[in-house]
């Protein structure tokens, strides 16, 4: 019965340590974002340039929509927050402050680092794209993937991930960007060779996930053994 006691008070610990670290983990949730009002982006081969200008030099303006949740050490993070995303040049490596919400000079504040894109596709012959569900690059190495409904819109999109810090430490956030084009793939691809940039509105879609600390995990697999300490059948005496 002691052992049986003892298992049980250390099972109990760990499942209040893991409850802890959950508690405390921030930031997490979904976050949706748009331009603010007459912006947008332009992409050339080179660069990513968000509009209208967000309040430090090199950023565009962005503002949280509907369907924002993520709590995290300065509260809750809900819609219509004005933030700043940080104009991209291509060179590749992690870039911080990729995105800022609120908006600086506001502190404390939500700091997305930017690991990098998911790639595009290896399919540069647009005028291939024809069918439902087809998917070009209008050039090789670019990461956003032009997606073709079938009758004349394509989606272009844009998938992203990194870690988003606070002042309770940091998690990882995955999502992407997209925007629609009443063109198909070939005409997009066309229009980009002509004028070298592409303009429009945007919308981005983002979840702000964690996973157990190292040190919860190795808790938890004690737990697990000690749980299975009590399950052992025990031999008779005698």
């Amino acid at each position: 019965m002691r052992i049986l006691g003892g298992a049980l008070v250390l099972a109990g610990a760990v499942c209040c340590l893991g409850l802890s670290n959950s508690a405390l983990a921030s930031p997490i949730g979904t976050m949706n974002l748009a331009n603010c009002g007459g912006g947008g982006v332009t992409v050339t081969p080179t660069t990513i340039s968000w509009s209208p200008a967000g309040s430090v030099a090199g950023t565009g303006c962005i503002i949280t929509g509907l369907g924002t949740n993520v709590t995290w050490s300065g509260g809750t993070l809900l819609n219509n927050v004005t933030g700043n995303i940080m104009d991209l040049t291509a060179g590749g490596g992690t870039v911080d402050h990729f995105i800022d919400l609120p908006a600086p000079p506001a502190s404390p504040a939500l700091d997305f680092a930017l690991s990098g894109f998911a790639p595009g596709s290896s399919n540069t012959n647009c005028a291939s794209a024809t069918g439902a569900g087809s998917t070009c690059s209008v050039i090789a190495g670019s990461p956003f993937v032009l997606t073709f409904d079938g009758v004349g819109t394509t989606t272009v999109s844009l998938s992203a991930f990194g870690n988003v810090s606070d002042a309770n430490g940091s998690t990882a956030w995955h999502g992407g960007f997209s925007t629609q084009f009443n063109m198909t793939p070939l005409q997009i691809q066309e229009s980009f060779a002509r004028q070298g940039s592409l303009q429009s509105t945007y919308s981005g879609q983002f979840t702000l996930t964690t996973v157990p600390e190292p040190i919860s995990a190795g808790l938890i697999g004690t737990g697990l053994v000690a749980l299975a300490l009590i399950k052992r059948p025990r031999k008779n005496r005698g």
